[in-house]
């Protein structure tokens, strides 16, 4: 078994000195050796774009690892596990899950709540998950391996992943629907589970920019909204749980009104079908696009991307 490990930086490729954790370059090998002390037998090589915290994340790093993995001949390997930190976890997932699409050798995404000399840290068991699921080679495509406090590490689907909830380190799929779980080393797929090909076609050069321009705002209670420009390639809006928004202020109204005066689509994500509240009546005038229900930071990421695909 030879796997591909492609580190980052992130949480669980920093180490706490007085109180600070900061991504250090050895760390990487410290998963390695801790990994090489259960399992002698999987080759593990290592290759490193960057070493960053994730919050710095730009579209720059993103095209970097992208070159990386594509330019590594990750094909000779069984499987490839990308160390990352969770700030951004779910928007590297997803870029990589458009970029890869179902690919033959398995893409795992692995990060840590804590540093892995840190006894609370669950690094080296999300490192462990994944092997187990490369192991199993039942799968195509792009994951993410991650285990919640007193629960079995589970194997999402990377473009599925939701925002990690203020002061939470667990991490959930929309609708709670992962795609498995590891149990005793063994893959256990999700009954419930159902997917499609996320592939979109990609030249790096055209997502290298540090700012997408596309405009993503959340829904909160009285709301500003930010005054638009041409630079705006498109918005994205995050309805309330519900898929709701405040259709009756003058804020979004005028809003939309600019938008459509500077022809920019304006997009809501977050909504379902089956919630028809009346403030939902208003989206057509507005000029307001429902999207079908996905992961809102993955509607983001495959906009960016189609936006600059269609540019």
């Amino acid at each position: 078994m030879k796997i591909l490990t492609v580190f980052t930086g992130g949480t669980i490729g920093s180490v706490n000195s007085g109180g600070v954790i900061a991504p250090k370059k050895s760390a990487r090998y410290r998963l390695i050796d801790l990994y090489s002390q259960i399992d002698c037998e999987t080759e593990l090589a290592a290759i490193q774009p960057y070493n960053i915290l994730s919050e710095n994340l730009s579209g720059e790093r993103l095209a970097e690892l992208f070159s990386c993995i594509k330019s590594s001949n990750f094909e000779q390997y069984d499987g490839v596990i990308v160390t990352h930190g969770t700030d951004t976890l779910q928007y590297a997932s997803a870029f990589l899950s458009y970029a890869f699409g179902l690919c033959r050798v398995p893409i795992v995404m692995v990060s840590a709540n804590f540093p892995l000399d840190d006894r609370r840290s669950n690094g080296l068991n999300n490192f462990i998950a994944a092997v187990d699921f490369i192991k199993a080679g039942a799968s195509r495509g792009v994951f993410a391996a991650y285990q919640n406090r007193g629960e079995t590490p589970k194997i999402h689907r990377a473009s599925r992943l939701l925002p990690h909830a203020s002061y939470s380190d667990s991490l959930h799929s929309v609708f709670d629907c992962f795609y498995g779980e590891i149990i005793d080393g063994r893959l256990r797929l999700n009954s419930n589970y159902s997917e499609r090909e996320d592939e979109i076609f990609l030249d790096p050069l055209q997502i290298a920019d540090e700012n997408f321009k596309v405009l993503k705002i959340n829904s909160y209670v009285g709301m500003t909204f930010p005054k638009l420009s041409k630079s705006i390639k498109a918005v994205l809006l995050e309805g309330y749980h519900s898929g709701t928004l405040n259709t009756s202020g003058m804020e979004l109204k005028s809003f939309c009104r600019s938008a459509r005066e500077l022809n920019i689509p304006v997009y809501l994500t977050g909504s379902c079908e089956g919630f028809n509240y009346e403030s939902k009546c208003a989206f057509d005038s507005l000029g307001i696009r429902p999207l079908p229900p996905a992961s809102p930071i993955a509607m983001y990421v495959k906009l960016c991307l189609l936006k600059k695909r269609r540019n």
